[in-house]
């Protein structure tokens, strides 16, 4: 129904169509039900809506009930699954009625029981609007039920495709996958996982501990984050990759381990190859130069005649590019020193303002006839640490270079040494600050790889191999420190080299 007025009107509309009975209808607010007495009460039959204000009408209901113990008081109300107060129902009140047309239609035939004094029947047609309400909540409650089963199948039938999704996936996988629950239990393996491991079965006790341990660890165990380890182990002939991961549930929780296996068999030989290669190319390199250097020298020296200033010109221009090529020589065979692991530190206590000292002074004729600022800036007393003096004066000396080869005349460029903490680690810090070009953000973290130029197009305006700053990282891995870079595109760059001060040190 539209409104309280619509209402009203449909169900005098319902009496005056009756033929069984003849009521005179009056509509009365809440309010003036509350001072109904007994003497006031000169009506047969009550009916208390509660669709508007149920608490009113739980509050008429009573007073009604207090004036005239006698009189019939049917409820009506807004829809089968509306909840009737219970203090309301203890009043022990007629047939509970639907406001919709059913119910107002039956409004005439219920007044006429209760009016005529008909208990069996006025209990009777309690009962059954009772009967039919619950009926009703019931139906609603099948309905629901109904809707949330058929939800529940599609639910089941997308978790069962997700998860032939994701076995599909994971069996598909080059990777070996062994997932352990929380109590270290094996739970899921992949094919490649079977293969590797037959005799390893799901469902059995806790074994991850004992076969993390059993398994060769070759070059150490290395921690990952978050919380994973990253070894390699040779199982079956083959050199496998292994990474233990935490995995987590969708609230967060830890919920196992997994185990994985990466076959990087390929790519150990591949860089076996490539090493060797780099090495036999650089020493069948390094032998005809050496001759070539001996006899340029001997030219030079006039050991072998006279020598015109034409030629002296030209013998010197060899020298010089003979120097270049065997200090590319030294560079491919340092870098594979150091990625072999050959490469053996000659570690000694020494000062790194000395070093910084000497590089600086080494660098500054090249700097003064580029017009070229080069300042040394030691920051307080330096305490003397554990390092390979030779090699670390060489990235000093391979970062020199770089701020002479890109900072233009008339610039800028500061060595600087000083203490830093980070990490709760201290550092000694040597930085290399330059005015020069600068590298774009986004080649920042490319620019220590190997053979990796800023600009590597046929027509770049500056030369090089892309070796020395791969060699400073290397040189500072081996010392178990770092390098690290910040520049900005045409404001220069700074480059610091950060070593970390051991015990042995202090």
């Amino acid at each position: 129904m539209g409104g309280a007025e619509s209402r009203h009107e449909a169900i005098r509309k319902s009496f005056r169509q009756n033929k069984e009975a003849s009521f005179s209808l009056e509509f009365r607010s809440a309010s003036r039900v509350t001072g109904v007495t007994s003497a006031s009460a000169e009506f047969d039959v009550a009916v208390v809506d509660f669709e508007k204000d149920p608490k009113a009408a739980a509050s008429a209901a009573f007073q009604l009930r207090s004036a005239r113990g006698d009189l019939g008081v049917a409820v009506m109300v807004p829809s089968a699954d509306f909840c009737v107060p219970v203090e309301t129902i203890e009043l022990g009140l007629g047939p509970v009625v639907v406001s919709d047309e059913e119910g107002i239609a039956s409004l005439p035939t219920i007044a006429a029981a209760m009016s005529e004094g008909d208990e069996a029947s006025g209990a009777e047609m309690a009962a059954s609007s009772i009967l039919k309400l619950r009926n009703m909540e019931l139906r609603d409650i099948t309905d629901s039920l109904a809707r949330q089963s058929v939800h529940l199948i599609h639910l089941r039938n997308e978790l069962a495709a997700e998860k032939n999704k994701l076995e599909t996936v994971i069996n598909g996988v080059t990777d070996g996958m062994i997932f352990f629950d929380m109590s270290g239990r094996v739970e899921m393996t992949n094919p490649v996982a079977d293969e590797l491991f037959p005799s390893l079965q799901t469902g059995g006790g806790a074994i991850l501990e004992k076969f993390l341990e059993d398994l060769p660890h070759e070059g150490g165990r290395k921690a990952l984050a978050p919380g994973g380890w990253l070894f390699e182990t040779p199982v079956g002939g083959r050199t496998y990759r292994v990474r233990l991961v935490e995995v987590k549930d969708h609230g967060g929780a830890a919920a196992g381990s997994l185990l994985l296996f990466t076959d990087v068999t390929a790519d150990k030989e591949y860089e076996k190859l490539k090493n060797d290669f780099t090495s036999m190319i650089s020493h069948e390199l390094r032998t005809p130069l050496t001759s070539i250097m001996a006899a340029v020298d001997n030219f030079i020296s006039g050991a072998l005649g006279e020598v015109t200033d034409r030629q002296l010109t030209f013998l010197e221009m060899i020298k010089r590019n003979v120097d270049r090529q065997q200090a590319l020589i030294d560079d491919l065979l340092d870098l594979a020193k150091f990625e072999a692991g050959q490469m053996e530190l000659m570690t000694e206590r020494a000062s790194l303002v000395g070093v910084a000292s000497s590089c600086v002074e080494q660098f500054s004729l090249a700097f003064k006839d580029k017009n070229i600022s080069l300042k040394l800036i030691p920051a307080g007393p330096a305490p003397l640490m554990v390092f390979d003096q030779r090699l670390l004066a060489q990235a000093v000396n391979n970062l020199l270079s770089n701020a002479l080869k890109f900072t233009a005349e008339g610039g800028d460029v500061r060595v600087s040494v000083f203490m830093e903490k980070c990490d709760e680690i201290e550092y000694g810090c040597i930085s290399v600050s330059d005015t020069g070009i600068g590298v774009p953000e986004e080649k920042i973290d490319k620019i220590f790889d190997k053979y990796t130029q800023i600009d590597s197009s046929t027509k770049r305006r500056y030369t090089g191999t892309g070796l020395g700053l791969a060699i400073v990282r290397e040189i500072m891995k081996a010392h178990g420190g770092k390098v690290t870079a910040k520049s900005s595109i045409g404001e220069g760059s700074v480059f610091t080299l950060m070593l970390p001060i051991t015990s042995e040190a202090r």
